[in-house]
C-alpha cells in the first residue's frame, strides 16, 4: 500500500475517534444530543412492531456473533493458506480490538456517563465481525456486497435498540470506533486489506476478480 493512502487511512481513523469522542460527550452533555438520543429511541420502541423489534435483537444478540466469528476466523486460516496474512490479520484484529477497547470503556465508565451501556461491545462485535468478514472473503467485495453489508450492520444496530439493551448513541459511538480500528489496522497492515472490487463485475463476463488475485495473495483491485 502506497504511504500517501496509510496516511488517508490514518487521518480516517483520528476523525472516526474524534467523532466518537464527540458522540458520547454531545449525547449526554448537551440537550439537543439527549433529545435526539431519546426521540430515536422512542421511535425504535414505539413504531416497530414487537415481533419485529424481538427478532431484530435475537438478531443482533447474539446470533449475529455466534454465526461469524467461526466463519471470520475459518476464511482468515484460509487466507493465510493463500498467504495473504495482511488480510487474514486484518479480518481478525479489527473485530477483536474494537470489541476488546469497548468492553474497556464501558467497565471504566471513561466519559462519566454511569452505568456500563456506551460504547454496546454486542454491537462493536457485530459490526467488527462483518467488516472482518469483508475483509477476509475469498473475492473483492463489489458495491452489491457493499450494500448487503450496510443492510446487515444497519439490522445489528437496530437489533441492538429495539430490545431496551442500548440507546442509539450506545450503537453509534460502537459503529465509529469500529472504522476507528478498522481504518487504524488498514494504515498499519497495509496490503490493501479493505478488500474493495474496482468495479462490478458485468454478467457473463470472466472472473476479473480472480485475475487481479494471480500475482500477490494481499493485493487487490
Amino acid at each position: 500500500m502506497p504511504h500517501r493512502d496509510r496516511l488517508r487511512w490514518a487521518g480516517l481513523a483520528v476523525a472516526a475517534a474524534a467523532a466518537f469522542v464527540l458522540t458520547a460527550l454531545a449525547s449526554t452533555r448537551t440537550g439537543v444530543g439527549v433529545s435526539v438520543d431519546e426521540a430515536t429511541r422512542n421511535w425504535v420502541l414505539n413504531e416497530l412492531p414487537g415481533p419485529l423489534r424481538q427478532g431484530l435483537d435475537r438478531l443482533a444478540r447474539p446470533l449475529v456473533i455466534v454465526v461469524l466469528a467461526p466463519g471470520v476466523l475459518v476464511l482468515a486460516l484460509l487466507a493465510l493458506v493463500r498467504r495473504g496474512w495482511r488480510r487474514a490479520l486484518a479480518g481478525v484484529v479489527i473485530p477483536g480490538a474494537a470489541t476488546f477497547i469497548a468492553l474497556e470503556l464501558r467497565v471504566r465508565d471513561t466519559f462519566g456517563i454511569g452505568g456500563d451501556a456506551f460504547p454496546s461491545n454486542h454491537a462493536a462485535a457485530g459490526l467488527g465481525l462483518l467488516v472482518g468478514m469483508a475483509v477476509v472473503w475469498p473475492r473483492p467485495v463489489t458495491r452489491h456486497g457493499l450494500v448487503a453489508l450496510g443492510v446487515a450492520a444497519f439490522c445489528i444496530g437496530l437489533g441492538n435498540v429495539s430490545w431496551y439493551a442500548h440507546l442509539p448513541r450506545d450503537v453509534v459511538g460502537s459503529a465509529l470506533l469500529v472504522v476507528a480500528v478498522a481504518a487504524a489496522t488498514f494504515a498499519v497492515v497495509g496490503g490493501d486489506s479493505p478488500n474493495l472490487a474496482a468495479e462490478v463485475p458485468s454478467r457473463g463476463s470472466a472472473d476479473p476478480a480472480g485475475s487481479r488475485h494471480s500475482g500477490d495473495p494481499d493485493r487487490v483491485a
